[in-house]
């Protein structure tokens, strides 16, 4: 009797001491507006660079959920309505992030892009503390737009592939890959699966595009858990804005923690 009480507390302060598994995460915007445990809304700007053109940033007000999707509003050059930028009011965008950081997993948007060539449409990781230590996971489109930089070349059949480890050219990897067409009004399953790495396996990152493998990178893989974002702005690279207000529409999101 005295063995067997000490082998069932045994076995308890194991089950207590073992931490359990990750959550799955998924949304499905289904609630009447955006889950407030789940997501922040930004209101702020980065990556402008003035010599090549300026933007508005992006802000909460283009950010909402509508017939169980969530609602990304891009206000191009054409814009001239009330709502309001940062610095100025066009080439405004909007993006959430996850209140929770997560590294290794599958991470899953279903979408409707932005069929303009001149707003990025973009899923992404980040983690910043300084420019060596920048670790981050990009999905963006439109593509075309590696070095040399020819904004008038963006073209929403392709894609941008990035990972990093910090800014600088030698901490960073890109690809620019062709997807087909993706504005063709259906929605559409953008995935990468992150392997941070462990003793046993390689650290990796793997992008698809409707199931379809389209890039793997074995270089610069991050390995600091981030969070996860979801949104449109207007880097200097990609196109002119050459339109009034457009939208991407996303079904879900879903991510998949690995152990």
């Amino acid at each position: 009797m005295l063995k067997s009480s000490i082998t069932f507390v045994i076995l308890l302060i194991t089950q207590i001491s073992t931490p359990s598994f990750a959550q799955v995460f998924f949304d499905d915007f289904n609630e009447p507006k955006i889950n407030a445990d789940y997501w922040k809304i930004l209101n702020t700007k980065w990556g402008e660079n003035p010599s090549k053109g300026t933007h508005g940033g992006v802000v909460p007000d283009n950010v909402y959920v509508q017939n169980g999707n969530l609602v990304i509003r891009a206000l191009g050059d054409y814009y001239r309505g009330d709502v309001k930028g940062h610095g100025q009011n066009t080439k405004v965008g909007g993006v959430i992030a996850t209140k929770e950081k997560f590294a290794s997993g599958s991470y899953e948007v279903r979408a409707k892009i932005c069929p303009q060539s001149g707003a990025l449409s973009a899923f992404w990781t980040y983690y910043y503390e300084n420019e060596d230590y920048n670790h981050e996971i990009d999905f963006e489109f439109p593509g075309r737009n590696q070095h040399p930089y020819k904004p008038e070349d963006s073209d929403l059949t392709w894609g941008l592939f990035s990972n990093w480890r910090g800014v600088g050219d030698d901490l960073h990897r890109t690809a620019d890959k062709y997807l087909g067409n993706q504005i063709d009004g259906e929605f559409h399953l953008y995935r990468f699966e992150w392997y941070a790495g462990t003793k046993t396996q390689k650290p990796k990152i793997e992008w698809y595009y409707d199931n379809k493998l389209i890039h793997r990178s074995h270089e610069q893989i991050p390995d600091h858990p981030s969070e996860f974002f979801v949104g449109i702005w207007f880097p200097w690279w990609i196109s002119e804005a050459n339109f009034d207000t457009d939208y991407m529409y996303i079904d879900w999101v879903k991510i998949t923690p690995y152990q």
